[in-house]
């Protein structure tokens, strides 16, 4: 893996604001991000985002073949919208041990870009699991890779990694997550690794929620930035209850049914990109 770091006072000002922002807040979360000022001064080497529309990264967020299922990105005019696609992975026939990281689903940069934010622990809302016949405590982690700008904004791809467990250690995701805020990373680096929980009822619901963040209002958008390949190989693995709206087929996209500020090209509603 290739890494270099930003530098001179950037960097300098990077680690001082960052030593602020790893505090826990109320619920316990912990993470680092850039400030609004080192993103604005990375805007100039990043690429306009509309030159992913004309050639699509060909780095998909993980290995195709480790995906079980997913959907894509389901927009404000869909039937039952969902603001990400999601992939889910096939679980092992033997669970990994925790500390054997390297032997996790590899989660990658699908693009050339700079770490803006880190979480290293974020709680989420409890969920029912049908199998297991109760709600679970769900704990996340997750990096946000800003890889192009839009609109005089950066724009970041957003991945929420959640493995549907809590593990009890606000620090027990640190060693799957191989990055730091303020470094710099090429398309195809390991940024972190997809813990899969023991536990194969609890395993059938670990995914990764992924989504970008741009445009003039930081606004949720369709993660459409990989080709066409990738676009109809992610498109296989959909089954009936995720690849449809309402138990419509959703055809091969990123995102379906999208409203204008959901779509990161162009203030225009699109049915698929």
């Amino acid at each position: 893996m290739r890494w270099t770091s930003l530098t001179g006072l950037a960097l300098l000002v990077c680690l001082s604001s960052v030593a602020l922002a790893q505090r826990p807040d109320q619920q316990g979360n912990r993470s680092r991000t850039l400030s609004s000022r080192q993103s604005d001064a990375l805007l100039s080497t990043l690429p306009d985002i509309r030159t992913f529309r004309a050639r699509g990264s060909d780095r998909f967020l993980v290995n195709l073949d480790t995906v079980r299922t997913g959907h894509p990105y389901k927009g404000k005019n869909a039937r039952r919208p969902h603001t990400g696609g999601h992939v889910y992975f096939h679980v092992p026939k033997k669970a990994i041990p925790d500390g054997q990281v390297e032997r996790f689903p590899a989660i990658y940069a699908v693009a050339d870009g700079v770490i803006s934010r880190i979480d290293y622990s974020f709680r989420l809302r409890e969920i029912f699991i049908s199998s297991l016949d109760r709600r679970v405590s769900n704990t996340r982690y997750g990096i946000g890779l800003m890889f192009a700008r839009s609109a005089g904004r950066p724009v970041m791809m957003h991945y929420s990694i959640e493995p549907f467990v809590d593990p009890g250690d606000p620090k027990f995701y640190e060693r799957f997550l191989l990055v730091k805020v303020g470094q710099r990373v090429k398309k195809g680096d390991i940024i972190a690794r997809m813990y899969i929980p023991p536990d194969r009822r609890v395993a059938q619901n670990t995914h990764i929620h992924f989504n970008l963040l741009g445009g003039p209002k930081r606004s949720f958008q369709a993660p459409a930035i990989f080709n066409q390949r990738i676009v109809r190989r992610f498109h296989t693995t959909w089954d009936k209850r995720r690849g449809t709206d309402d138990g419509r087929a959703i055809p091969p996209c990123m995102g379906f049914r999208l409203s204008p500020a959901e779509n990161p090209f162009e203030s225009k509603a699109i049915d698929a990109l």
